[in-house]
């Protein structure tokens, strides 16, 4: 049996779920389940990774590989050196990194110091990063630890149109909100979220999107 959450935990949830319910409401009464789950994670001041609380680490809800040993991050730097020096972009410039989700900011320190050892430190160090309070707390910590690196690193609002370099990303795949389907009698349909009660359930609905229509068609 889990242990019953403490009080700020409880009134946190139920402040979730109430923002969840009213963005049901605006929608007019169903949303995706890819909405819903954007919501849930990235809500600001509300969802999961933009509340504030500590996720990362002992004290936090999980522990990744970087949070248990540097020796992950330098393993990545050695196999992503060569591929920053065959890069062609400027005449000096070394390719960039783009980084998706940095959490705590723990891999980049660790690839940027041995990039650093090996000489191979990349012309940018860029994080894509959607939660605002994550994004506080990776430029902090590299401001705070390695602050002659700091400089090298630079926060993105959304992909750029173009890139030259190596594109890192550790357990981030799970935290991408994505579209739910469920193949009915009629074919596939779009799995989304409705109220019920005081919580939420489950609801098909045609898919209005053509382009996701025809993919869910071809499989």
């Amino acid at each position: 049996m889990l242990p019953s959450p403490a009080p700020d935990a409880l009134a946190h949830s139920q402040r979730v779920t109430a923002h969840l319910q009213s963005l049901i409401h605006q929608a007019g009464g169903w949303i995706s389940f890819a909405r819903f789950m954007e919501a849930a994670l990235y809500a600001p001041g509300l969802g999961y990774y933009a509340a504030g609380a500590m996720k990362f680490g002992a004290a936090g809800d999980f522990v990744t590989a970087p949070e248990l040993t540097p020796l992950f991050g330098r393993t990545l730097a050695h196999a992503i050196a060569p591929v920053l020096a065959d890069s062609p972009e400027g005449d000096k410039t070394r390719g960039d990194i783009l980084e998706l989700g940095a959490g705590s900011g723990r891999l980049a320190l660790d690839v940027l110091g041995e990039l650093e050892r090996l000489n191979a430190l990349p012309a940018r160090y860029a994080i894509l990063e959607v939660s605002a309070d994550l994004r506080a707390r990776q430029q902090a910590r590299i401001a705070q630890e390695r602050p002659d690196l700091a400089r090298r690193v630079v926060w993105l609002d959304a992909l750029p149109a173009a890139f030259e370099g190596v594109i890192l990303g550790n357990e981030v795949f799970d935290a991408l909100p994505v579209e739910l389907l469920h193949w009915t009698a009629s074919g596939p349909q779009a799995h989304g979220v409705v109220e019920q009660g005081e919580g939420f359930a489950w609801q098909d609905r045609p898919i209005d999107d053509p382009a996701l229509r025809a993919r869910a068609a071809a499989l």
